[in-house]
């Protein structure tokens, strides 16, 4: 490693991830090898108001022998280290209140992210959030965007393999870590890593070795957010972390949005009410979130190619209600006179369908085929 980012780790652990002292300490000198030379000649002066426990760490890890002993686990882990310095650091973290001082990355960080999308919710998710977070993750990077994903259980994991599940995108998707770039949480998300690493890159800000303390997530939120151009919540229940993240993407001025949930179901409770008081876009579709980055994203996101899908594919009821739209526009009390099932059933095939862009809701719960986005193919 380069001289600048051995001078990088030093102050870092030093500083163990706290990046507003960091770049105070930072600012006292013209560059990081003056700042390290000064501790090593015992030169104490610009550090005077620093803990002793700080004072400590600094004097420690400035000795050649711990950066090589540092240094080279890292590279035995193939661990790349981004800082502020490097090409890979990504632009929208710089503009953030207290950047990550260092990234340990494993995987591939584009120089240039595609349209970084934060997905966010409930650890403790329903079946509907779940499956919505797949729908929803594997149809904004078949689109080109990169799905930006805490990787804890419930949709930050669905997020994710949804992602995974898109084919064709080069950067499908980005895992910010609440833990040590070596610590795998939750236990049995190796394989899931693996897969990140694969087709995306595992980000974090924190040691290695770092476990996945409670008080860790909430400071990694301002990167899953500061990372992206804008987040969507899927469910959040009350009193949920989710809401942080939420928080964090306001402040620096990202967009939010919010997937609609049931009344009843207390894991809708924190999505509705962002939306009732205009703090979210609700969304339905990975379309309507693109929209709003036209812009930035460009006609070749926004307006590709629409995507395939077999009729097979669309499940029983599914192909039923595709055939009753083929003969034109209907809604759900219409749809139920076609098919035999249960409103139940027939709902859920309905809230599937919508998501996979096979369909579009009409004012006065309408239902159309959605041939911009999706074309039916029937097999041979």
């Amino acid at each position: 490693m380069d001289e600048t980012t051995r001078n990088y780790l030093w102050l870092n652990y030093a500083t163990n991830t706290n990046p507003r002292l960091f770049y105070e300490l930072l600012s006292r000198f013209d560059d990081l090898s003056e700042a390290r030379e000064a501790i090593l000649k015992k030169d104490f002066e610009s550090f005077s108001d620093v803990s002793e426990t700080v004072r400590d760490r600094l004097i420690a890890a400035a000795d050649e022998r711990f950066l090589d002993r540092y240094c080279g686990w890292l590279e035995r882990n193939d661990v790349k280290v981004v800082t502020p310095e490097s090409d890979e650091y990504p632009a929208l973290l710089s503009e953030i209140y207290d950047p990550p001082s260092v990234l340990f990355c494993k995987g591939t960080l584009p120089k240039e992210l595609p349209l970084p999308i934060a997905m966010v919710g409930a650890r403790n998710c329903t079946d509907y959030g779940r499956e919505v977070a797949e729908l929803l993750g594997e149809q904004l990077a078949e689109r080109g965007a990169t799905v930006v994903t805490g990787l804890a259980a419930g949709i930050d994991s669905a997020s994710a393999k949804g992602a995974l599940s898109a084919g064709s995108s080069n950067c499908p998707v980005i895992g910010v870590l609440g833990c040590g770039i070596d610590v795998v949480y939750p236990q049995g998300s190796g394989k899931l890593y693996e897969q990140v690493i694969e087709r995306g890159a595992l980000i974090t800000e924190f040691l290695p070795k770092t476990p996945p303390l409670q008080q860790n997530f909430p400071i990694r939120n301002r990167i899953v957010s500061g990372i992206s151009r804008g987040v969507v919540v899927i469910e959040a229940g009350e009193r949920s972390g989710t809401s942080i993240t939420a928080d964090c993407a306001r402040e620096q001025g990202r967009e939010v949005f919010a997937v609609p949930g049931r009344i009843t179901d207390p894991m809708s409770v924190g999505t509705n009410r962002m939306i009732v008081r205009g703090e979210a876009k609700p969304v339905t579709c990975a379309a309507e979130i693109l929209t709003e980055f036209t812009d930035d994203a460009g006609d070749d996101v926004l307006n590709g190619a629409a995507k395939k899908v077999t009729f097979t594919s669309l499940g029983a009821i599914g192909q039923e209600i595709y055939m009753a739209l083929l003969q034109g526009e209907k809604d759900a009390d219409e749809l139920l006179e076609w098919i035999d099932c249960s409103a139940q059933d027939l709902n859920a095939a309905l809230t599937r369908l919508l998501f996979s862009e096979v369909i579009k809701q009409l004012p006065g719960r309408i239902y159309a085929l959605d041939t911009i986005h999706t074309v039916v193919t029937f097999d041979q």
